[in-house]
């Protein structure tokens, strides 16, 4: 199984219905892989903070979601994260796609590429990264568990080892 259906799968048996996403091209390939399955409710962005928004309403109807997102994304989202779903504890996952690191053609994402991890841990948030196919059930499903079980939003990065360099453009 290809990593965009592995984390598809694990959305699914983790009763994660919800996806919010601003569009990119390592996202489309996990949106691809859902998008026929009438289980998944999509939503689409125009700046991510808007899906911690749409996430905390969909927890308080009794739906668990995830937000995709590119690295830079996260800097968008620093004010709903420490005003909204940290102190009311909301439980969801973050799945970042990484920019900004080896063999990153865009100069606009080195820095954020670089501080990601940080901004991660100055706000609280455990986060996890997968390099390899082979990591993502015991990393993406238990990074969903410990979501759930410490009532606060998680963070997976999945970096170019995994999802492969994105193009020149």
């Amino acid at each position: 199984m290809e990593w965009p259906r592995k984390i598809v799968s694990l959305l699914k048996a983790n009763d994660i219905c919800s996806i919010s996403f601003v569009p990119d091209s390592v996202i489309g390939r996990i949106l691809k892989a859902a998008e026929k399955d009438p289980v998944f409710h999509f939503t689409t962005l125009a700046r991510e903070e808007e899906g911690i928004g749409i996430i905390t309403g969909e927890y308080f109807g009794g739906r668990y979601g995830v937000l995709m997102m590119q690295s830079a994304g996260l800097g968008n989202c620093i004010n709903a994260l420490a005003s909204l779903a940290i102190p009311y504890q909301i439980p969801f996952l973050m799945l970042i796609s990484q920019r900004g690191e080896l063999g990153e053609f865009n100069a606009c994402h080195v820095v954020m590429g670089k501080a990601l991890r940080r901004i991660l841990e100055a706000l609280g948030i455990q986060h996890y990264t997968v390099n390899r196919e082979d990591e993502l059930e015991t990393i993406l499903g238990g990074a969903i568990k410990t979501a759930y079980t410490s009532e606060q939003p998680v963070a997976v990065i999945l970096t170019a080892a995994l999802v492969g360099w994105k193009d020149e453009k």
